[in-house]
């Protein structure tokens, strides 16, 4: 009976953000309790979305990029008060670094206080999203700018900063960021459908993404994978990320102390964020402000898709939900209530406003 509410439910919050695809999973207690598809991962060729549809994930991708850098941590190969020219030389990607970025250490990359500018706001950066373009022109576009403050002091969502991980990742590794990937975290859990999203690969069961154009859908534009990279760029289906969650349930990859350490909000030294936005960064995750209760997650969206990943720590209840459309209205929002039905308790849990 259960099945059916919610099921009523998410074809319901379907039907209100026109989604044509979306695939859920609900992990209780390290349990899947639901894994599936719902709608189209194809409307023109009628596919159904089901739990091995791969998608786009966007940001969440960010937590995958932030576990392999805390796996170095952990081995002592690199440290979160490093500086960036103590962990990498880039001479392969820049001509120089910018001696404003030098005091900008792996923690503040990490919980989005460096202030560097995310490239991702440049006055030009959709004029190039289709572009293939090598590293250091992603760079470019914003490294002959001022920080938006002195590392540390404030919060600002950076995609920069998780760009340049994935180099230092590489430069520290000797391998490709998404050969890392790979040996560390995506073979070692059986994820064998997360990979890096490269658009001319023929990927079984990916799903078409789609856009909203006046209120009709249309098929998303290309959208270069240079510009996503350590940032976001992998694609994964409902059905690997399940297993995602379940060894961080189990802490499989990295020690139970270091993933605390990555859910514990890391206040700059100014702002009120917590206060006013309820939430504030982590190591690689968002912590929101439930007061008492430990919620941590992470949106993602791109062009064509969305998703987003929210774990209820202390009521031991995790909600992913991976789609083909931009732009979603509250998919943590949506979460949450998908989240209601398992754990009633979080009823009485006021929704706090979006994450960034």
């Amino acid at each position: 009976m259960r099945s059916i509410v919610i099921d009523d439910y998410i074809r319901a919050a379907m039907t209100q953000n026109q989604i044509p695809g979306l695939s859920v999973a609900v992990v209780q207690e390290g349990e899947a309790v639901l894994v599936k598809g719902y709608g189209l991962a194809n409307i023109e060729h009628s596919v159904s979305a089901n739990e091995h549809t791969i998608y786009e994930v966007a940001s969440v991708g960010k937590t995958f990029t932030a576990t392999a850098v805390m796996m170095l941590v952990e081995q002592g190969i690199i440290s979160l008060d490093d500086a960036m020219p103590a962990a990498v030389n880039y001479a392969d990607y820049l001509d120089h670094l910018p001696l404003t970025w030098q005091n900008v250490t792996i923690q503040h990359i990490l919980s989005h206080q460096s202030g560097i500018p995310s490239y991702t706001d440049a006055p030009n950066y959709w004029e190039i999203t289709h572009l293939n373009l090598s590293k250091s022109e992603i760079l470019a576009l914003v490294t002959h700018l001022p920080l938006k403050f002195q590392p540390g002091e404030f919060s600002a969502y950076d995609n920069t900063g998780y760009y340049l991980l994935g180099l230092i990742l590489e430069k520290v590794t000797g391998q490709s960021y998404g050969d890392l990937l790979q040996e560390r975290i995506f073979t070692p859990l059986g994820m064998n459908a997360t990979v890096m999203n490269y658009p001319s690969d023929i990927v079984s069961h990916r799903a078409a993404g789609y856009r909203l154009l006046n209120s009709k859908l249309v098929n998303k534009p290309y959208y270069s994978p240079s510009v996503t990279y350590s940032a976001g760029g992998q694609l994964s289906s409902i059905e690997d990320m399940v297993k995602w969650e379940q060894a961080l349930c189990s802490a499989t990859l990295l020690k139970q102390s270091t993933l605390d350490k990555m859910w514990t909000p890391r206040f700059p030294n100014q702002g009120d964020d917590w206060e006013k936005l309820r939430y504030i960064a982590g190591l690689g995750w968002w912590v929101l402000n439930y007061g008492d209760r430990r919620v941590v997650g992470h949106n993602g969206s791109i062009l064509g898709f969305a998703s987003n990943i929210t774990r209820f720590i202390d009521d031991k209840i995790t909600v992913i939900l991976l789609c083909n459309l931009d732009k979603i209205s509250r998919p943590d929002a949506i979460a949450k209530k998908i989240a209601e039905y398992y754990y009633p308790a979080l009823k009485e849990v006021i929704i706090q406003p979006p994450l960034g």
